[in-house]
């Protein structure tokens, strides 16, 4: 089974946007452990797979893709695949919870757009780790 590479978009500042999400927006405790099973169960699967089991769900707009997760509250971080090495790995673009079945207003753009500042810019990434 393959191991695809993970990846989190770094903003201006090179901050991880992921864990700056996560601790912005008071994930809890539980919710953290839901959010670690699934990315680490992504990294196991290729996009089809992950779509079939329904872990990843689009694309929602243009490349991007969300991971599903129910916890206390609908996290759905948004990624793509690649965008460096398409069939290799995946990279977080942004976080999100999902309210009532919708995302935050312009969070798909947000993320298309952070995904083509990782095309022209791949040092606008990090490897992914756990969240604490």
């Amino acid at each position: 089974m393959a191991e695809y590479r993970l990846w989190d978009f770094l903003d201006d500042r090179l901050e991880n946007v992921i864990l700056q999400w996560v601790k912005d927006d008071g994930i809890t405790k539980r919710d953290r452990a839901a959010l670690n099973q699934k990315i680490n169960r992504l990294a196991q699967m290729d996009c089809d797979l992950a779509k079939q089991t329904k872990l990843l769900a689009g694309p929602i707009y243009k490349h991007i893709y969300k991971l599903v997760i129910h916890g206390d509250v609908m996290l759905r971080p948004m990624l793509c695949r690649g965008p460096i090495h398409n069939t290799e790995e995946y990279t977080f673009l942004i976080g999100a919870v999902e309210i009532g079945g919708k995302l935050p207003s312009g969070a798909k753009e947000k993320a298309e757009e952070r995904r083509l500042v990782v095309v022209n810019d791949q040092h606008r990434r990090t490897q992914h780790e756990p969240i604490p």
